[in-house]
């Protein structure tokens, strides 16, 4: 009887281990300074010189393009930036110098438990996830699903470009289609069910969610016609190194959730970003 209950009792030490140990991981994440809003404010700003750095102290996160993953032609925005929900920071930016366009927009955040990203952080750093060993494809034929929704062959040489060491994080614009019942939150149902998966085939390459949520009122509309369509969503993941996005199709159960993802799109741009 000893015996069992010694074994039962280190059974609980242990679980009650991992449990700390991953909502531990799960609070050390990126995504935590901007979870601590339950709206945030999401900026995408054109410079005339791209080289230029926002001075934006009170951003949660920040960003600039390197290229076009998903869409066509080269970044329109220079700049992107994750905010607090403060009235001022409209003013704040129209005040920057050189900045000749710009899109603002009120994000509520998708809620996203600190201890489910830090067990699927701590299953890739247990090694319980791997990345899959794959070579990059050659051809669009070979990666699965909708041709609109896909990286450009130009995209996979950018990314094969940059320095390897680099950490990419992937901007998603999402509109989705009024689909079933007329509705664009139906389309909004299906994508997050293929963003369930796509979240764990993040994590299993080594990548980390940042932030996703519905845009709830656009506080400054672009003067760009190609950016003033409706946009219902806006996302990021931080990928490792540039790559490491096109190793996610190898897993299997991210490959049965793509038909949701085709279906829940009516169109997306996807940029890639360096973080500052």
């Amino acid at each position: 009887m000893n015996i069992v209950l010694t074994a039962l009792a280190i059974i609980g030490g242990l679980v009650v281990l991992a449990v700390v140990a991953a909502m531990i991981t799960g609070l050390r994440q990126p995504s935590r300074r901007i979870y601590r809003h339950d709206k945030v404010i999401f900026a995408a700003l054109r410079q005339e010189n791209p080289a230029l750095r926002l001075i934006a102290p009170d951003a949660l996160w920040a960003s600039s393009s390197l290229y076009t993953l998903i869409g066509e032609g080269e970044p329109y925005w220079t700049d992107y930036l994750i905010l607090p929900p403060d009235p001022r920071a409209l003013q704040e930016l129209t005040a920057q110098p050189k900045v000749s366009d710009l899109f603002m927009a009120e994000v509520a955040l998708t809620p996203v438990p600190a201890m489910a990203l830090g067990v699927l952080r701590l299953r890739h750093l247990l090694g319980l996830t791997r990345r899959p060993a794959a070579p990059l494809p050659t051809a669009l034929d070979q990666i699965e699903g909708r041709r609109d929704v896909l990286p450009t062959m130009d995209a996979i040489a950018k990314a094969q470009a940059l320095p390897q060491d680099l950490p990419v994080t992937m901007m998603n614009y999402l509109e989705y289609p009024a689909i079933a019942k007329g509705d664009a939150a139906d389309g909004r149902a299906a994508y997050h069910r293929y963003g369930r998966q796509a979240m764990r085939a993040v994590h299993g390459v080594g990548g980390q969610f940042l932030f996703a949520g519905q845009i709830t009122a656009v506080l400054a509309a672009p003067n760009s016609p190609d950016w003033q369509a409706p946009w219902d969503d806006v996302a990021a993941m931080i990928y490792p190194d540039p790559t490491a996005i096109f190793a996610m199709e190898q897993f299997p159960f991210y490959r049965r959730a793509l038909g949701d993802r085709d279906e829940g799109l009516k169109r997306t741009h996807v940029i890639a970003t360096q973080g500052y």
